[in-house]
């Protein structure tokens, strides 16, 4: 079976829906999918993949611009601010989208994939901003696959190629209820929650090696938040619950591991000169990208999961359990279907520092409560092996080509009756 995998993120950074692809790569059985790998942007795992054996184009898709002149006009800002009016110029713009750039993009896609011979078309980073892809699929007379991996808004150009789409694969279940609401209308929705590699994805140096190099004293209590630089990822919340605890924990510091998204660029700004506001410039570490995540995530005593919204699914938190340390994540989205409070982490309101730090400080005075959350989440991330994300996708990979190969051998035996 030919599977065309097509990663439309953008933003010069691997994301969670990139990373998850990856994953399900490495992880799966050639002799029942051969993969070809379509991205709208070079990533540095491109080269990786390569070294599997797994042919990668990089599609490049001519935007429109996102900025017009009437944005200017005094008269254009005020008529925006009427519902009814809104919508219609929304409306308006999606309808030009869609002729102007997503029609001749799926064309150009379409011509791109048919080199794969595709079976099966696996958009793996949702419905937005992939009207392209679907529209490639149809001319490819192809079923679709659409993996939805967050909180999307769908305009009603979305929503009518949905129903087009053979299988949506929600990460959670609070996405598909989501998509569901949004009235997003597939031939059938499953969900499917990201697999790990927990042979793969464990610490391979010791933690005071790693704190040496990042300069934390042998006593120092870490606690870091793994993540791309954004706003909605609330690395400020851990900066803020670490001054209200300034004096209480004097030996604490804090990790922000993870590169800088392009549209976190004025965000990075802002956090940096927020820490050297608070005087907290040697308390707080902002590594960048870091391809040692296990390494680090081990040599801390607590992981923090901070993000201010919603979190689709949140891997770093699968990651966290996976290396036996300690969790506290915020309790929103798709969190609590990961993570059962006071069993195998914690869960806090989102964007409240002052339940945070009070929740650190707790974990950091019970070694005893900290080995007990550590070791149940050992326990806990077994249901997100590698193995069974695999299979559970090849299945329903070759379950969606069965169907349509069936109910073409239906159509034709109906024609010939």
């Amino acid at each position: 079976m030919n599977v065309v995998f097509l990663e439309a993120s953008a933003g010069s950074v691997i994301g969670g829906s990139l990373t998850g692809m990856l994953e399900l790569l490495r992880g799966l059985d050639r002799s029942r999918v051969t993969p070809f790998v379509v991205l709208y942007e070079h990533k540095p795992a491109a080269a990786d993949l390569l070294g599997h054996g797994v042919p990668i184009r990089v599609f490049d898709k001519r935007r429109l611009p996102k900025g017009h002149a009437l944005e200017a006009s005094s008269t254009y800002a005020r008529a925006k601010r009427i519902g009814a009016v809104a919508a219609a110029l929304r409306n308006f713009r999606e309808s030009l989208t869609f002729v102007f750039e997503t029609a001749p993009a799926a064309v150009r896609l379409a011509r791109l994939m048919r080199e794969a011979s595709p079976d099966l078309v696996y958009v793996c980073n949702g419905f937005r901003g992939n009207a392209d892809a679907v529209v490639a699929a149809r001319l490819l007379g192809v079923p679709c696959v659409v993996h939805s991996k967050g909180f999307d808004k769908f305009s009603f150009i979305e929503r009518a190629l949905s129903r087009g789409v053979a299988l949506c694969i929600s990460m959670t279940e609070a996405i598909e209820v989501h998509c569901r609401e949004g009235g997003m209308k597939p031939e059938a929705f499953a969900v499917v929650y990201d697999g790990l590699d927990l042979s793969a994805f464990r610490s391979r140096r010791d933690a005071r090696d790693v704190r040496s190099e990042l300069g934390a004293a042998p006593d120092a209590e870490v606690v870091g938040v793994v993540g791309n630089i954004q706003s909605w990822k609330g690395q400020r919340v851990l900066v803020d619950a670490l001054d209200l605890l300034r004096e209480r924990r004097p030996r604490l510091v804090a990790w922000l591991v993870g590169g800088v998204h392009r549209s976190g660029l004025a965000y990075a700004d802002e956090l940096t000169a927020h820490v050297r506001e608070r005087g907290l410039e040697k308390r707080v570490l902002m590594t960048g990208p870091r391809s040692d995540v296990p390494d680090l995530m081990a040599a801390m005593d607590v992981v923090v999961h901070s993000s201010v919204r919603r979190e689709p699914f949140g891997r770093v938190i699968i990651e966290a359990m996976a290396v036996g340390r300690p969790l506290i994540a915020t309790r929103a989205g798709g969190v609590p279907e990961l993570v059962s409070d006071g069993e195998d982490g914690l869960l806090t309101t989102p964007g409240n520092a002052e339940e945070l730090a009070a929740v650190i400080d707790r974990l950091l005075e019970s070694p005893g409560e900290r080995a007990r959350l550590a070791a149940a989440a050992l326990v806990s991330v077994q249901r997100f092996r590698l193995d069974r994300h695999v299979e559970t996708m090849c299945a329903l990979f070759e379950g969606v080509v069965a169907r349509r190969r069936g109910r073409g051998l239906a159509d034709l035996r109906e024609a010939g009756s």
